[in-house]
């Protein structure tokens, strides 16, 4: 019988980053999970910063930092933000030199317009999405004029459940979310959608989605 979904919390969510940090490092040390037509947004995403001179880039649920070797190819500065302290242990023991900061996607712990562009990989896959209304405006705060943020997650509706996550007994619920209901709410807070992609599931269970957006 599958194992029954539960309340989705900071706390337990938190809980579940924790216990899987050291076993999700080992795993994906890098973008070694992603797919061509991932990798092509990601590329996207990277050529509109390397316009920008020194450009300050932001990730927002950084993990264990595994695409933070990636941004600094076209950053002056690059920067993690994740509200896991385990995920961050990891992040500082494999780039010591990195600037990491503990702290939610809602409530990032930068100044207003501090940084040019924001990664949030896989960040907002643990929020329902009601709440992802107060995570958008927080990345247009912290944006510059012009700035550009790239999400992806997994696409569908309601929520699954991860039973024994990387090899653990850690367990937790995570959410399905829509481009065009992404791409809205960043319509509605001030955002202009670049690209949109919805790729097929290939080696995962659900299919995956990227919006690339600019701040107007």
């Amino acid at each position: 019988m599958a194992e029954p979904l539960s309340p989705i919390d900071g706390a337990s969510v938190r809980g579940f980053s924790d216990t899987v940090a050291a076993r999700y490092a080992e795993l994906l040390p890098g973008p070694t999970a992603e797919e061509p037509l991932d990798l092509a947004m990601l590329d996207a995403f990277l050529a509109r910063l390397r316009r920008v001179p020194r450009a300050v880039v932001l990730d927002a649920g950084c993990g264990t930092g595994r695409m933070l070797p990636v941004l600094s190819t076209v950053a002056g500065e690059v920067v993690g933000v994740d509200p896991s302290p385990g995920m961050l242990r990891e992040a500082r023991h494999r780039l010591p030199g990195v600037r990491l900061e503990i702290g939610a996607l809602d409530e990032l712990p930068l100044q207003d317009s501090a940084v040019d562009g924001i990664l949030a990989w896989y960040s907002v896959i643990h929020t329902p999405a009601d709440g992802l209304d107060e995570i958008v405006v927080e990345l247009r705060r912290v944006l510059r004029p012009g700035g550009v943020v790239l999400l992806g997650f997994q696409c569908g509706q309601g929520r699954r459940r991860i039973v024994g996550g990387y090899g653990t007994s850690a367990s937790v619920d995570a959410v399905l979310h829509s481009t065009d209901d992404v791409a809205g709410r960043l319509r509605a807070a001030g955002f202009r959608i670049e690209a949109v992609l919805d790729r097929a599931a290939v080696r995962e269970a659900h299919g995956q989605g990227f919006v690339l957006a600019e701040v107007v």
